[in-house]
């Protein structure tokens, strides 16, 4: 089994305990910290949006129930286990507002300026380099020309077995070049948003990071 299996087959086998891990390790509930970024990323007339590595679709139903109903928003994942939650755990009254994808968020299957706002959740971290950079590419292509991309992130745990097993699970899932991003992420940001931003949220133990694609270089 090739490392893109190995990988893929990881994550779904961690779909069953990914919202309780994200919920102790950021301190607070889960869906209320991806209620903080689906707040921020509904800034008013957003008709399309995607929800990029969406896991088990907390922060894709948050981003849901933030927009308006004719809105259209599409939570993107590479591992089928993950959205097998997502789709259980979807309300009937979402059916329609939101669509599932299974796809590599490093090599996006829609057309140049479909969104106006693009998120993700608690994944930035666990991607490689250059498969980071891809993805960052991508979300500024399929973006409109005033699109807004958000990604929130935790912040590197100060208790001593949670930052432990932060470190851990960063090791266990190849993440090469996370480090570097930990102490450069507004740079990488920087070299395809415009206007880049970080918010440390209430809890101060996750981070929200915001670009543009405006002024985008």
């Amino acid at each position: 089994m090739g490392r893109a299996r190995l990988r893929r087959a990881y994550y779904d086998r961690f779909a069953h305990v990914y919202d309780r891990f994200v919920a102790w390790h950021s301190g607070t509930g889960s869906p209320a910290m991806r209620t903080q970024m689906a707040a921020r990323a509904a800034g008013g007339g957003e008709r399309r949006a995607l929800d990029l590595c969406c896991g088990t679709g907390v922060a894709t139903r948050a981003l849901a129930a933030r927009l308006e109903p004719r809105a259209l928003v599409v939570g993107l994942d590479f591992s089928h286990g993950m959205l097998a939650r997502a789709r259980g755990s979807m309300a009937q009254a979402d059916a329609a507002h939101i669509a599932w994808v299974q796809a590599d968020a490093a090599a996006l299957p829609f057309g140049p300026a479909v969104f106006d706002v693009a998120t993700c959740a608690y994944a930035l971290y666990e991607l490689k380099g250059p498969a980071r950079t891809a993805m960052l590419r991508e979300v500024a292509r399929v973006l409109s020309p005033s699109g807004r991309f958000l990604a929130m992130e935790h912040e590197v745990p100060l208790r001593l077995l949670p930052r432990l097993l932060f470190f851990l699970r960063l090791a266990v899932i190849g993440a090469e070049g996370a480090r570097a991003f930990r102490g450069g992420e507004l740079q990488e940001l920087e070299r395809v948003f415009a206007d880049v931003k970080k918010e440390v949220v209430s809890s101060g133990k996750s981070k929200i990071l915001t670009g543009s694609k405006a002024t985008a270089r």
